[in-house]
């Protein structure tokens, strides 16, 4: 019994470093879409606008972070096959485990879905038409599997977009000559554009004026 309850313990701890590392990575988008997309941010001096405009590619480039989270699912894969190494039972997955990795997956997603609305409304305000809106909303999501795919298979940070650029552009023109990339776009995009919905549903309840 106490061999099983340290055992949990010390799985629980181990993905609790690495959750909270990704969820820092999550949450930097969110914080700098708080700050930057505001109409006051950009009607300010030409410098204040060259360094909205920086902090709008950092908040993009980190974008992918937050709904990357999603892809952490392996682990729990991995955790609950090898559960009998980890000395935790069925029941400890259950109520234990899995609602670790929900809750971690709620809030890394809901990173993302705040971050993307904030900029939506952002751009609603400055003038942008709802078609434009739209489209954006279709087609980030396909964006945003090519940097989890760049992620999760080859291990690319979201700075490596400066350091490594070549090396990404090159990769990722070469994946599209395969299949399960394809499918692997095709379904992290529906998961995305689909859970960015309903989470919107959800937050319009509590953030009226940035969900309209």
């Amino acid at each position: 019994m106490v061999e099983r309850v340290q055992g949990i313990q010390n799985l629980l701890i181990e993905n609790l470093k690495w959750m909270s590392w990704n969820l820092v990575l999550a949450f930097i988008p969110l914080i700098i879409a708080l700050i930057v997309f505001n109409i006051g941010f950009w009607k300010a001096s030409l410098f204040n606008k060259i360094v909205a405009f920086i902090f709008f590619l950092v908040f993009y480039f980190f974008l992918p972070n937050a709904p990357y989270v999603l892809t952490d699912i392996v682990h729990l894969i991995r955790q609950i096959k090898d559960y009998r190494y980890f000395k935790i039972d069925n029941n400890e997955i259950i109520l234990i485990l899995i609602p670790q990795y929900i809750l971690f997956f709620f809030l890394g997603f809901s990173a993302y879905a705040l971050a993307f609305q904030k900029f939506l409304h952002w751009l609603s305000e400055i003038g942008i038409s709802n078609l434009v809106l739209m489209l954006i909303k279709i087609v980030n999501p396909f964006i945003m599997a090519i940097g989890i795919y760049l992620g999760r298979f080859y291990r690319f940070n979201s700075w490596d977009l400066i350091s490594n650029y070549d090396d990404i552009v090159n990769i990722t023109l070469e994946q599209f000559n395969r299949v399960d990339f394809l499918i692997f776009l095709f379904i992290i995009s529906i998961t995305i554009f689909v859970g960015f919905e309903i989470l919107s549903i959800f937050y319009k309840s509590i953030f009226k004026k940035m969900f309209k």
